[in-house]
């Protein structure tokens, strides 16, 4: 029998609570580690004579309220964005592949490094190594023993820790971690998601014996990146001065990074609308730079602006839009048709993927691996590429095979339901309702508060066909832990299968869904890169074959937006932080 996986339900982001700050021992006081400034103030003070200094604008995350980014909360993001400037990072990502390139780790532990070696038992030994050369801001070695800190402190239950990170080292097994020198082993169960343990790395000497769920949130650890904390105002600003002890080096130039001798980071508060204010702080050039996502209501204004000198970098992101269907008892529609693989092959037949990315200023997707593993992605579903003529023969054929007129009246009845929240997601949605008609299925659209569509409906499959923005890990973690989000034995609450496809109260269970149960079982059965590509493409098919769930398109792109005469260096990466080069950014020359 297999273990049930962590339950993690991936569209869902849940507001925790937000600690207060207080010094720990072995900590320098913020008081002599910042300015004083006044909590009124928006002055951060001028740079050093002669000094670099980036002012950036954050437009698409809100102000951290906590510097501790292992902590359960609404700060994660912002956390996530701004890490590879002053925390100490195990890895970065690839912009081009999506997958895990060594940071202050000296390898990503693989077979064929003998970073990873498979026992008889469901287990792998695994071996990771520090650079050489990574060292704190104070100067002290980055070592396995911070390594081993970072399992023990994620892994304790009395403390608030981020549920992603949680569910990540629940895989080590307990009592197996050994450290020596820069070399820690552990034990864990065979799971791709190895290669994204220690993101985030803590100073064991700086942070063992403090309160960790309070003492880290206005004084962040010594910094184990490019930069270090210089001041901060909560809501307001965080300054962050060149870091002298930073280990990398440019390796063109040998000289030692960072570039700036500061960073300024602003922020603006989102909501449903761009910030006006970051757009006029672009303009005047109090900001030198600004990080947003680039829907093409605001790419628009700041392109604008290239005529002066702005240049926009941008890539597609990781979230992506689809469209999935109901296959258990709680169907709120009696009358859905979801069992049949021709109604829903009909459905995807109906869909104009390319009119709603233009809509968006996207690109339509066909493939969903493609947002996880670029180069894995065989683009299945374009065989239900949009198709009018298709939906109407298909529906002719269902309709003579169980006996009854698919035209009559507007349709077969539809019900997509979706959260009200997004204003974006809405709107799709309701095109998506126009496509459908127009095709001769009677579609219609109902919303929920985002509380209930996520809570009450996805939990107990209360939906007909639904529509929600997905956002996973990148690199083959992502994607299998995308796979298994469709495990026939994944029934919940034992597993994240809302969709109940091939589940024991399901519609459907034919060979499909067997082979699929299959394959969910072979990928936590082997660590083997092209044993799991080739597991994934397959599954990918099924998926495709069987209609499960419909890629519409990609949500949209990330990036920044900056003055060329300020700074270069910038580069786009869709699967990782904006930030994930900042060592390398510049004042340009000449």
């Amino acid at each position: 029998m297999r273990a049930p996986p962590p339950v993690v339900w991936l569209p869902v982001v849940l507001a925790m609570a937000v600690w207060s700050c207080a010094p720990a021992p072995g900590i320098v006081p913020s008081s002599t580690t910042t300015e004083a400034i006044s909590p009124t103030t928006t002055s951060v003070g001028a740079p050093a004579e002669g000094a670099t200094e980036l002012v950036v604008g954050v437009g698409d995350h809100a102000a951290p309220r906590t510097l501790n980014p292992f902590l359960d909360g609404p700060d994660t993001a912002v956390l996530d964005l701004l890490a590879p400037a002053f925390f100490a990072t195990g890895y970065d990502i690839d912009p081009a592949t999506r997958q895990p390139v060594p940071d202050v780790l000296e390898s990503i532990p693989t077979l064929a490094n003998g970073g990873l070696v498979v026992n008889g038992n469901g287990t792998m030994d695994v071996t990771v190594r520090v650079d050489p050369a990574a060292q704190w801001a104070d100067g002290i070695d980055i070592t396995a023993a911070d390594l081993a800190f970072t399992v023990a402190t994620v892994t304790d239950p009395s403390l608030p820790i981020r549920s992603d990170l949680r569910a990540r080292y629940a895989k080590i097994v307990p009592g197996s971690v050994r450290a020596a020198g820069r070399q820690l082993t552990f034990r864990m169960d065979i799971d791709p998601s190895v290669e994204l343990l220690f993101d985030l790395i803590i100073p064991a000497h700086a942070v063992e014996g403090s309160d960790f769920a309070v003492d880290w949130n206005q004084t962040p650890w010594v910094s184990g990146g490019p930069f270090e904390l210089q001041a901060y105002q909560p809501g307001q600003y965080l300054a962050l001065q060149r870091n002298d002890n930073y280990w990398k080096v440019d390796t063109a130039s040998g000289d030692r990074l960072p570039v700036f001798d500061r960073l300024v980071f602003r922020f603006f508060e989102p909501s449903g609308e761009p910030d006006p204010r970051l757009l006029r702080a672009f303009q005047v050039q109090d900001l030198e730079m600004a990080l947003m996502e680039f829907p093409p209501e605001v790419s628009a204004d700041y392109l604008d602006l290239e005529r002066e000198g702005a240049v926009i970098v941008s890539a597609a992101g990781m979230a992506w839009e689809q469209i999935n269907f109901q296959f258990g008892p709680g169907n709120r529609n009696a009358e859905s048709l979801n069992g049949y693989l021709r109604y829903r092959e009909a459905v995807a037949h109906a869909i104009d993927r390319s009119a709603l990315a233009e809509g968006r200023g996207t690109s339509p997707l066909y493939s969903a691996l493609r947002t996880y593993l670029p180069d894995l992605a065989k683009d299945p579903w374009t065989v239900h590429d949009f198709d009018t003529g298709e939906t109407a023969g298909l529906l002719y054929t269902l309709g003579t095979n169980i006996g009854r007129d698919l035209f009559a009246g507007g349709g077969p009845r539809l019900v997509i339901t979706t959260s009200s929240d997004s204003a974006a997601t809405v709107a799709m949605a309701g095109d998506i309702v126009v496509m459908l008609n127009q095709a001769g299925i009677g579609a219609e659209l109902q919303l929920e508060d985002s509380a209930l569509f996520f809570g009450t409906t996805l939990d107990n499959g209360t939906w007909d066909v639904a529509t929600w923005r997905f956002e996973g890990n990148p690199g083959r973690s992502g994607a299998v832990a995308f796979i298994e989000l469709f495990d026939p034995e994944g029934l919940p609450f034992v597993g994240n299968n809302f969709f109940r496809w091939g589940t024991v109260d399901s519609l459907v269970a034919n060979r499909a869904t067997r082979r699929y149960a299959e394959i969910v079982d072979e990928l936590h059965a082997t660590i083997d890169p092209a044993e799991i590509d080739r597991l994934l493409i397959e599954a990918e098919g099924l998926l495709a074959s069987q209609v499960v769930l419909i890629p519409l398109m990609i949500s949209g792109e990330s990036g920044a937006v900056f003055w060329s005469d300020r700074v270069s260096g910038i580069a786009a990466n869709p699967a990782g932080s904006e930030l994930w080069n900042i060592e390398t950014w510049r004042p340009p020359t000449g």
